[in-house]
């Protein structure tokens, strides 16, 4: 018997079988595959994250990515380009264009529910402007999709980048343009004179 109150008698004892040692060939295997899988997952990602330097262009890959050659860019100030089928459906298609040097946009055909955007021309002012079922005045938008129209929200746009030969769509990553608003003008209250 132990000389204090804590102590355990000797039938309570473990064996001497319990102080072998955990395998450790199995702690290593663990490890091992742990370390296969997660360079697994890295290798996927790198790929994916790769995929647009890899496909001959025009693709699409991995990611809703739309992979297109510079030489589809239209020049600064050309015509914008109108990117559809058989590359992407009608409802993702979008004007491909370069407003100003290095500014490079991708603004979409759709606007609202049932307005298609159209690109306006060159007269009276460049832009775009949107056809909508039931109504007969359309909307009118800039060169960068910003709506002229009171109260009308811009175009949506996609993101885009531009590296080396390739322009890459981003048909997953949405821009949503803001709501433009005209303040109303107060009544009742004098206006500043101007003196000449």
């Amino acid at each position: 018997m132990g000389t204090r109150d804590t102590e355990q008698p000797p039938e309570h004892w473990a064996g001497a079988e319990s102080l072998d040692p955990t395998p450790v060939w199995k702690q290593y295997a663990l490890v091992a595959l742990l370390a296969f899988v997660g360079l697994i997952v890295v290798l996927v990602v790198a790929v994916t994250a790769l995929a647009p330097s890899f496909a001959t262009p025009p693709a699409l890959v991995f990611g809703d990515r739309l992979v297109l050659a510079t030489s589809d860019l239209p020049a600064v100030g050309a015509a914008p380009k109108l990117v559809g089928a058989p590359l992407v459906d009608d409802a993702r298609s979008f004007f491909l264009t370069q407003p100003e040097k290095g500014t490079v946009l991708a603004l979409r055909a759709h606007w609202q529910d049932d307005c298609r955007v159209f690109a306006a021309g060159p007269s009276p002012s460049p832009g775009y402007a949107s056809a909508c079922a039931g109504t007969s005045t359309p909307a009118r938008f800039d060169t960068h999709g910003a709506a002229l129209t009171p109260n009308a929200r811009g175009l949506d746009q996609y993101l885009v980048s531009v590296s080396g030969d390739r322009v890459i769509v981003n048909l997953s990553r949405v821009i949503e343009s803001s709501a433009r608003t005209v303040a109303p003008v107060p009544t009742g209250i004098p206006q500043p004179q101007q003196t000449p």
